[in-house]
């Protein structure tokens, strides 16, 4: 985790990720954010980052890995998705993590269409924590062009997201090479010799 204050706080409320192994991601996430928030002053900031890592750890507890935080996927300038789960039959698979979701959709609709214009099978879920506006946003689905659903985190709904998620095959995102075969390499000191 690159912010030490927030793998303090994780490390502090969850020493074992993989303890209580009965306890279902909506149930994880619930228990582990309430007490964070009891036992920590609420800073913005910080919320976002410690509820981006508890949606990561649900990750590892599903059994679903390898995947990317903060990653940034090649041909999509200026964005930085949450999390990224590569599979081989969508290819990216984004989780945003929103604690509260206002008008940051839209960054994360914008976000989810340019995916979809290099990887036309990729799907994008915003995650909340708003029970409230995650309702409303969904309700409203027609009013975002790329975002595949909108989700409350403490509901049997991201449960089913990650049973969805880990039935298929994840894997390690592929490296790119641009040019693939060619019969010709120029360079300046081989382009008479090649003509």
């Amino acid at each position: 985790m690159s912010n030490s204050k927030t793998f303090q706080i994780i490390h502090a409320l969850i020493p074992d990720v993989l303890a209580e192994p009965d306890l279902l991601p909506s149930q994880f996430i619930r228990k582990y954010w309430q007490v964070y928030q009891v036992q920590y002053a609420s800073n913005r900031n910080l919320n976002g980052s410690v509820f981006e890592e508890l949606i990561a750890i649900t990750l590892v507890r599903k059994g679903i890995t390898p995947f990317y935080m903060q990653a940034q996927v090649a041909f999509i300038p200026n964005a930085n998705y949450d999390l990224v789960v590569y599979s081989e039959e969508v290819g990216p698979i984004v989780l945003s993590a929103k604690t509260t979701i206002r008008e940051r959709y839209k960054q994360a609709d914008l976000e989810a269409m340019a995916l979809k214009n290099v990887h036309r099978k990729s799907e994008t879920y915003l995650i909340s924590a708003s029970e409230s506006e995650t309702l409303a946003r969904k309700n409203r689905l027609d009013d975002v062009v790329a975002l595949d659903d909108f989700i409350y985190v403490f509901s049997s709904e991201y449960d089913d997201l990650l049973d969805k998620i880990s039935q298929k095959t994840i894997i390690e995102a592929p490296t790119i090479q641009i040019v693939e075969k060619s019969q010709k390499f120029i360079t300046a000191q081989n382009y008479w010799d090649l003509l």
